[in-house]
């Protein structure tokens, strides 16, 4: 079920639905940050590579609407303009990782390299998960 299809007639659901969206974008927008983001600057230092500080601004760009909607009524236009917003970020976020980021990692890593560094974005993102549920 996502939250786009929830009917505006269960606002509990819809909640719930909200803060499973943001917990899971601010562990993998954070994982990023940590792990992922730092490595593609490494591979791209001195060359014209992926935009990664483009990347940092759509993580922030996400941050402010997960921020904006928790002080929003779930049930109203508002909040589904602002999840509209949020999606289509995401959206264009996740086409230019996975379209230019990952393609750059391919050329550039060795496949265990790769592996690793995926390693330690899961770990990273199980370590944040269990302390946001703490």
């Amino acid at each position: 079920m996502t939250l786009e299809m929830t009917p505006r007639m269960n606002a509990t659901i819809r909640k719930k639905l909200f803060e499973q969206i943001r917990t899971d974008l601010t562990v993998h927008a954070q994982a990023e940050e940590e792990v992922f983001y730092p490595v593609m600057r490494t591979l791209t230092f001195g060359m014209r590579g992926p935009k990664v500080d483009d990347a940092y601004r759509e993580h922030q760009t996400m941050k402010e609407l997960l921020n904006q909607m928790m002080n929003l009524d779930v049930m109203g236009d508002e909040f589904d303009n602002k999840l509209r917003d949020l999606k289509n970020t995401f959206q264009h976020h996740v086409a230019e990782e996975e379209g230019e980021m990952f393609e750059f990692v391919n050329r550039r890593m060795s496949k265990q390299q790769q592996e690793d560094l995926g390693q330690r974005l899961h770990n990273r993102k199980k370590d944040l998960k269990t302390r946001m549920a703490a």
